[in-house]
């Protein structure tokens, strides 16, 4: 059994707390219980408006309203006046679920306040969620 999310359309700009990465269709219900393979995929871009600063977007999934461990990932810059980075990122974890459970992608802003950081996702797919179910718990 696998589900996962289609591709979407999104560009969230990040804040400095983990906020739920939106449209809510970047979600998926685990449909029964047992040990699930989930993965991510998070395109990231990130801007220094400065020299000698960093900037970072930090993912993570949740389940329902706490994050799920072993599941963050980091892509970011530091350096350079003006630099643009982006990466898609992400992670891939087993996790024993009980059934109807919501995972979810989370993110936050790492750096200075004066820089940004955001998610994006176009068509193509790059920001998804995918479980596939691995055995019985």
């Amino acid at each position: 059994m696998w589900v996962q999310t289609g591709p979407i359309d999104i560009n969230q700009v990040l804040t400095t707390t983990y906020e739920q990465v939106l449209p809510s269709g970047l979600t998926i219900t685990i449909p029964f219980a047992g040990v699930w393979e989930i993965s991510y995929h998070a395109r990231s871009v990130v801007n220094l408006g400065a020299a000698n600063t960093d900037q970072w977007a930090s993912t993570v999934l949740y389940n329902g309203q706490s994050p799920i461990d072993g599941s963050q990932a980091l892509a970011g810059a530091g350096g350079s006046a003006s630099l643009v980075s982006q990466a898609t990122v992400g992670q891939t974890v087993l996790v024993a679920f009980s059934g109807g459970e919501v995972v979810s992608l989370y993110a936050k802003r790492i750096g200075k306040a004066s820089n940004n950081a955001s998610i994006l996702g176009y068509p193509d797919g790059r920001t998804t969620i995918a479980a596939h179910w691995v055995s019985a718990v």
